[in-house]
């Protein structure tokens, strides 16, 4: 299901209650890997803690004055994989490494998602509870609006893609989106930031299916 940009929106403040509540959400379901649940990833927190802090100061003004994170498009929730020797050894990944993971990590979501079957009697309520939630209060407040957006659900899962001028926007809106969503709809989620050749940021949102 594709839909165009919304222009318009609300500019209210994001409740902070539930702000602070998604923090925590994310960091158990996309910064905490599966054979580690213990010990979240201190950078990625800090990274959720910095942004929540400029949605709070500053509203959608102050995510935008954050310069675009110099992130390779890596997604968010994959732990190390086997054979990714620059991670397993402590050391930063080039950024030829980097982008091989990532298309390596989109490749495998994609061919997962194209082996799910098709889900005609819900899938297509799923989808528009998605749509919805992109013009709902919650993401309003945030002054984000994604591009090219276009949301499919199968059987068991779904897959979200939006388009942002800047990285960052692209990180801060799927991270608050998975979250304004509810764990009632989507579970287990994955995103993809992938640099595109016009200098736009691509979201790829990967998430199984909240079962009923």
């Amino acid at each position: 299901m594709s839909v165009e940009p919304n222009k318009k929106g609300f500019r209210e403040r994001l409740p902070w209650m539930i702000a602070a509540l998604a923090v925590i959400a994310l960091v158990a379901t996309l910064v905490w890997g599966p054979k580690d649940r213990a010990k979240p990833d201190a950078d990625a927190i800090a990274q959720l803690t910095e942004r929540m802090a400029a949605l709070e100061t500053g509203g959608a003004d102050g995510l935008r004055r954050r310069p675009a994170q110099p992130d390779p498009g890596l997604g968010v929730g994959m732990g190390a994989r086997d054979g990714d020797e620059a991670t397993a050894m402590g050391r930063t990944q080039s950024a030829e490494e980097a982008a091989a993971a990532r298309d390596r990590q989109l490749r495998e979501l994609e061919a997962q998602f194209a082996r799910d079957v098709a889900d005609p009697a819900t899938g297509p309520s799923t989808e528009r509870t998605l749509v919805a939630t992109i013009s709902g209060d919650t993401m309003a407040a945030t002054g984000l609006t994604p591009g090219n957006v276009d949301i499919a659900c199968r059987k068991a899962s779904c897959r979200i893609v939006g388009s942002f001028d800047r990285m960052g926007d692209a990180q801060d809106w799927g991270l608050f989106y998975i979250t304004a969503a509810g764990g009632d709809v989507l579970s287990q989620t994955q995103m993809v930031f992938v640099p595109k050749p016009d200098g736009r940021t691509e979201v790829r949102i990967y998430s199984a299916r909240a079962k009923d």
